[in-house]
């Protein structure tokens, strides 16, 4: 049976992001396998009926998949097979509707709320942007089983002036994001650290870097002019997607083991001949680690 959609006949999977699938639990990862399966198999160039009888999925959902599998990530790649975790949003959820808040617990219509309190008072936004930048709030690591958890120091004092300007802009009891049980913290939580984590320069200093020199700068000058070597030197760094288990035996011959789930690619360029001054892989500041 021949593909219904033309646009998705010369699909390269071989170009899209991977997902380290055996992390996930047991349900999300032999959903994750059904679903990748199911998309290799129509890129091979097997035929769509031949797909739903042996798989079970339909072919709305494949195509549904193959299309959210294209489109673009944040990072200038497309999402890949990372479209096909379970649960897993690809675009930001608007809220088009005025809020109605039903009950106490979870979300209870709530979806979006915060994003669209920040689009109808900009003056918020540029609130909380600054407090950012002034490093009101910081992100600090918390120790874990294995995994990366985070957690923001100065929260509860950021919340507290956040539902003050809330009440200043004359927001009452019955807005949101009064008429929430949690008046919105952990929506503001999740919303700081996106903003935290948004470049590497705040991602550095919510970490608790002092000093960071190269990077480009937000007001527009231009870096002095280089007229000998290694006078003006380019900083970039660059976040790999890979995960990393290093073994280290201690005097007594027992193995250790620690992975690292962040691990950054940093980079020193010389202005006035573009020549590599220094190239390393940072384990340190950004890791896990």
């Amino acid at each position: 049976m021949s593909r219904r959609k033309l646009e998705l006949q010369s699909i390269d999977v071989s170009a899209w992001p991977t997902v380290a699938f055996t992390e996930l639990d047991d349900v999300a990862r032999a959903t994750f396998e059904t679903r990748q399966q199911a998309v290799l198999r129509y890129t091979a160039g097997e035929s769509v009926k031949a797909i739903e009888r042996s798989t079970g999925i339909n072919r709305r959902q494949l195509y549904r998949w193959l299309e959210r599998a294209q489109a673009p990530h944040p990072d200038g790649r497309p999402f890949g097979f990372r479209a096909l975790i379970r649960y897993l949003r690809i675009a930001d959820y608007e809220q088009v509707c005025d809020v109605q808040v039903r009950g106490e617990r979870g979300s209870r219509g709530a979806a979006g709320a915060l994003t669209q309190l920040f689009e109808r008072y900009p003056e918020l936004t540029g609130w909380l942007l600054l407090q950012v930048k002034q490093r009101r709030v910081l992100l600090e690591q918390r120790h874990t089983d294995g995994h990366l958890r985070t957690r923001l120091r100065g929260l509860q004092s950021m919340h507290d002036e956040f539902l003050r300007r809330c009440r200043s802009l004359g927001l009452t009891a019955a807005d949101y994001p009064f008429n929430t049980g949690d008046h919105a913290v952990r929506s503001l939580s999740r919303r700081l650290k996106a903003e935290l984590l948004r470049t590497f320069g705040t991602a550095a200093r919510s970490a608790g870097a002092s000093h960071l020199k190269g990077l480009p700068r937000l007001d527009g000058a231009d870096a002095p002019a280089a007229v000998r070597p290694y006078q003006v030197v380019e900083f970039d760094g660059h976040r790999l997607d890979i995960r990393l288990k290093v073994v280290v035996r201690d005097p007594l011959g027992f193995a250790h083991e620690f992975e690292m789930e962040r691990v950054w690619l940093l980079v020193r360029l010389c202005r006035i001949n573009a020549g590599e001054v220094k190239f390393e892989a940072d384990e340190n500041a950004l890791a896990t680690r």
